[in-house]
């Protein structure tokens, strides 16, 4: 039976480098502890490789040969993966998380799409880019703007303390310009106090900082916003 007809070398090579290629892009995310890991990557980009081999050698091998719009692969495949990069991104603390790993996601379904078209260099090449994007450019740029540096601070609190006016002081003394966004009243556990947003811009380090005003009297808790996504 034509159904169960062992796959040429070449679709074996499609599926395996597509294992691979997008298994080091999701382990990249994983390392870095981000919500999509290697399983997520890899199962895109393997979904994409499938749609794209059954279109090109599928399609024929059951009805025949028949002209047909290569380009509608690649934008069923762009079209439909935009659910599972929407759901990683999200709105926390007023700041947005998951960008990159969604970008990350779309490029995996791409590269799964290049393998089964057998572009395998082109495939290669841009999960070279990929890491070179992340890995180098990334690190450059934040270096060359390390004066620019804009990080969000949020800070819990206890009233009657002066947490806030010492906090913001510290940052003035570490280099950084510091302007409050949010303040949020809480109450807990027969304690007043507040969840303050800071905005921070200047080329202090954000780590001593977070230490400092860690140990300020009257603050609860310290989180840094705005990281890497």
């Amino acid at each position: 039976m034509q159904g169960f007809d062992l796959p040429a070398a070449q679709q074996l090579v499609a599926l395996a480098l597509t294992v691979l290629l997008c298994g080091l892009i999701g382990f990249e995310r994983e390392y870095l502890k981000h919500d999509a890991g290697i399983r997520t990557h890899i199962l895109v980009g393997l979904g994409s490789c499938l749609f794209t081999l059954v279109s090109i050698y599928g399609i024929n091998a059951a009805v025949g040969k028949y002209s047909w719009d290569a380009s509608r692969i690649a934008a069923g495949v762009a079209s439909g993966i935009g659910f599972i990069g929407a759901g990683v991104i999200f709105f926390n603390h007023d700041a947005v998380r998951g960008l990159t790993t969604s970008s990350a996601i779309w490029v995996a379904s791409a590269v799964g799409v290049t393998c089964g078209a057998s572009m395998f260099a082109v495939a290669i090449a841009a999960v070279v880019l990929y890491f070179f994007s992340v890995l180098v450019i990334s690190p450059i740029v934040k270096w060359l703007l390390r004066n620019r540096q804009n990080t969000g601070l949020r800070i819990v609190y206890e009233d009657g303390h002066g947490s806030l006016r010492a906090t913001l002081l510290e940052a003035t003394r570490m280099g950084f310009e510091s302007r409050v966004m949010t303040i949020r009243e809480l109450r807990r556990d027969g304690w007043h106090g507040a969840s303050v947003t800071v905005n921070l811009l200047g080329k202090g380090d954000i780590s001593d900082l977070v230490e400092q005003v860690g140990r300020t009297d009257g603050v609860k808790g310290v989180e840094v916003l705005g990281g890497e996504d």
